[in-house]
């Protein structure tokens, strides 16, 4: 790579930064963005006064007042239709427009199961006319949002496919920087002519696939799909929680590798077959035309589709064309006609991981290569170098998106990189044979499935491994921390010669790895959450805070009165928890009841973290399984605790002699000690009104008497007993969960959580939080947003 290719790069990144700044704070953050990148390089021009580097800026900057003219226009034209969807939304009026569905409709897959009716899908506003309210009205940009339709606006939804125009009436929503049409009427818009009839073909075409992968498991089926046209349907939101904590979730969507793919699937056998260069050239774009058809309008593909185009016009006309002059020449032209798309996650990442590939990863091989002291050849460093380049440079935007890293991203990437070329190649094979031979497009599909399931089986191990799950400060301050360790380990491998960078990194690394200093470095172990249940094997561990805000210390930090409920088996199993959620002190400790399970790891709650009181059930036996030291209330009916923001209350036992009446109704279901039936049940209150019921571990005897007791429906329960056959139907219907949290250990030799619980929560409605499945998994603090897995499963 030479200095001329990388001449384009300066302007369009000041261009794609204008066009992001426009998109998410506003045009006229983006008019001062231009007028400060303006009046910066005409003062290093009155500073330096050098005529070369002059008409260097000069070049750059006419350039940027080109681009300029034709971007805040368009951010203009955005910032118009926003204005004008918001004004509808605080008002709540009707509005009438028309969208292009960017996918199929689906139920939706986040939050919670009790949110998940109706249909949703992606779409985009079309310009031109609206109405909002009673007022006709011009939507002068294209929007994209978020439609939900329930009840009677669903049946005009399934007849919307990807693609597809249609005609919405509803009302408008605004979450954040999401847009939501909540629909009460859809009505598909057919597209006429030839248009329509190629619209027709490309849905025909994934229905051929989706029922030539019929016959194998859900996920492979969808992973084998998503690496060839995108269409994940079918794949559980578990694995594809995974993969992103894995670092794959490209693969679960057609991105810029699927077009060098089938490029290389086109051009090699062509060339191969000794077809002359412009014939062969022809072949490919148009190849590569069918498949951006196929698949759609994704940010990625678009990036890479025009990117590709020049580098193939150039070819064609017997011209080398810089790869990366090219990606500069997409990324202006992307942020100048559709600032939208530019500033989208999918072009953002796309761009910056083609871009790290391309300028950083050569530089990075040949450092590896020089600090391996040559034991490293070029190539197997170019192989570490383009993973890691990539994964670095999309680290700040996936901060952004989800606050933590995993230390297997790069390894993985490497270990299902020579799996994922052949998947896909078979895959696209599969679909053109699946037109004329769909038998024989079944076996290809299943053969491509062997490299998914490995790919799934990689990422399952990896997910399982310690530092899968690193949280790190969300926002900016993530943002900031992250970009400031790339440039200092970029800094440090340009001067890797100089023998005191060596040392100084080396003593870096050294007290970073450390055991026990990372607690005390800045960096988050967990995002700010309410509540927590521990995986630790085969036991209970439950952790409550308030909600974002509410605190004593009134700040949003999630920080606040801490409460356990239960320790686990294990107190180095507990520890690490309590490490990773960064829980310094315990202000109420709760032993439902003297088993191991719930009490054995109470040795881990000393020091700072000893409890500053401790809760134990009415039986003699539970005042043994203490914390040493501290106060001990017995607690039962109508015993409370209350912080700002988060109360709790003792629903059951009313005393020592209910949990032995309860015992001795027992049908062969309790342990003979009345332990379990002397669990204490608890109410827990947030701020906002969510209600949690923790019922231990319950018998079926004893949960018939609270049910007696009437305690109400909850949003969320801790099903009783790890989630054993041992249940009393009525007690979980009258709570009517929406959540049901299930501590249990991987592989227990009890079988738990059985078919018959997991059922029930089923016909409940209820999602399932599994710590054998799941792992550790938090609440986040303003409780909006969906559970997050930060732990290994146990």
């Amino acid at each position: 790579m030479t200095r001329a290719d990388l001449r384009l790069l300066p302007a369009a990144t000041c261009i794609w930064a204008l066009a992001v700044l426009g998109v998410t704070v506003g045009t006229a953050a983006a008019v001062a963005g231009g007028a400060v990148l303006v009046a910066l390089g005409l003062t290093v021009i009155t500073v330096t006064g050098g005529t070369r580097t002059a008409s260097g800026i000069f070049a750059h900057l006419g350039v940027l007042v080109l681009a300029g003219a034709l971007l805040f226009p368009a951010l203009q034209r955005h910032g118009t239709t926003d204005e004008l969807l918001e004004e509808a939304a605080a008002q709540g009026l009707i509005v009438e427009l028309t969208v292009v569905a960017a996918a199929d409709p689906a139920v939706p897959s986040g939050g919670p199961e009790w949110s998940r009716d109706g249909l949703q899908m992606r779409a985009r506003t079309v310009r031109g006319p609206a109405r909002i309210g009673r007022a006709e009205a011009a939507l002068p940009a294209s929007l994209p949002v978020l439609v939900r339709a329930s009840a009677g606006a669903v049946r005009g939804m399934t007849q919307v496919r990807d693609g597809d125009t249609a005609q919405l009436r509803g009302t408008v929503t605004i979450s954040g920087a999401l847009v939501i049409l909540r629909a009460t009427e859809v009505g598909a818009v057919p597209t006429p002519g030839w248009a329509g009839r190629a619209q027709s073909a490309r849905h025909a075409l994934r229905e051929l696939a989706r029922e030539a992968t019929a016959h194998l498991p859900d996920d492979e089926a969808a992973l084998v799909r998503g690496m060839t046209t995108g269409d994940t349907r079918g794949m559980s939101e578990q694995t594809e929680e995974i993969m992103r904590r894995a670092g794959i979730s490209h693969l679960v969507a057609v991105s810029g590798a699927n077009i060098a793919l089938v490029l290389a699937a086109v051009l090699i056998p062509l060339l191969l077959a000794g077809v002359r260069r412009r014939p062969r050239l022809l072949a490919g774009a148009i190849v590569m035309v069918c498949y951006v058809w196929l698949v759609g309008d994704e940010p990625s593909v678009q990036r890479a589709a025009t990117m590709a185009a020049p580098l193939l016009a150039a070819r064609f006309a017997g011209v080398r064309a810089s790869p990366v002059a090219a990606l500069a020449l997409t990324v202006a032209l992307w942020s100048v006609l559709d600032p939208v798309t530019a500033a989208s996650v999918g072009f953002l990442l796309s761009a910056l991981a083609t871009a790290a590939i391309l300028v950083a990863a050569p530089p990075l091989a040949t450092a590896l290569s020089e600090l391996s002291g040559d034991r490293l050849g070029r190539t197997a460093a170019l192989v570490l170098a383009v993973p890691l380049a990539a994964q670095l440079a999309c680290t700040p935007v996936l901060i952004l998106l989800t606050p933590e890293i995993s230390l297997w991203a790069v390894p993985v990437n490497m270990i299902v990189g020579p799996l994922v070329g052949p998947a896909t190649v078979m895959g696209l094979l599969a679909l053109v044979l699946g037109i004329f031979f769909p038998p024989a497009a079944a076996v290809l599909y299943t053969a491509a499935a062997g490299g998914a399931h490995l790919v799934l089986l990689i990422a399952r191990t990896a997910d399982a491994l310690p530092g899968s799950r690193i949280a790190v400060p969300d926002g900016a301050t993530g943002v900031l921390l992250a970009i400031t360790v790339m440039v200092v380990a970029a800094i440090a491998l340009a001067a890797r010669r100089i023998p005191l960078v060596r040392w100084v990194m080396a003593a870096l690394l050294v007290v970073v790895l450390a055991p026990g200093v990372g607690r005390l470095l800045p960096l988050g172990t967990a995002p700010g959450w309410s509540l927590a249940m521990c995986a630790v094997g085969q036991g209970d561990a439950l952790l409550l805070r308030p909600q974002t805000g509410d605190s004593q210390t009134g700040d949003d930090t999630g920080d606040g009165p801490t409460v356990l409920i239960d320790t686990g088996p294990e107190p180095a199993a507990l520890s690490e928890c309590l490490d990773r959620l960064g829980v310094e002190r315990i202000d109420l400790l709760v032993l439902t009841h003297p088993h191991r399970d719930h009490t054995g790891g109470r040795e881990a709650l000393t020091g700072s973290r000893a409890p500053a009181r401790q809760w134990v059930c009415p039986l003699p036996a539970a005042a043994r399984d203490v914390v040493p030291g501290v106060p001990v209330v017995t607690a039962s009916t109508g015993e409370t605790w209350q912080q700002p923001g988060l109360a709790l209350r003792v629903l059951w036992p009313g005393s020592a002699e209910d949990a032995l009446r309860a015992n001795s109704a027992e049908q062969g279901s309790g342990e003979g000690d009345a332990a379990n039936d002397c669990s204490l049940a608890l109410e827990v209150v947030w701020s906002d009104g969510t209600r949690l019921v923790a019922l231990g571990d319950l018998e079926p005897a004893a949960q018939a008497e609270l049910a007696a007791l009437a305690p109400g429906p909850a949003e969320i329960v801790k099903v009783a007993h790890h989630g054993s056959r041992f249940q009393h139907v009525p007690l979980y219907e009258q709570l009517d969960p929406g959540l049901a949290l299930v501590p249990v250990g991987q592989e227990n030799s009890f079988g738990h959580p059985t078919e018959e619980l997991l059922t029930l929560m089923d016909q409940l409605g209820a999602q399932v939080l599994r710590t054998d499945v799941h792992g550790t998994v938090v609440l986040p603090a303003d409780q909006q947003a969906p559970p997050r897995s930060v732990g290994p499963a146990r």
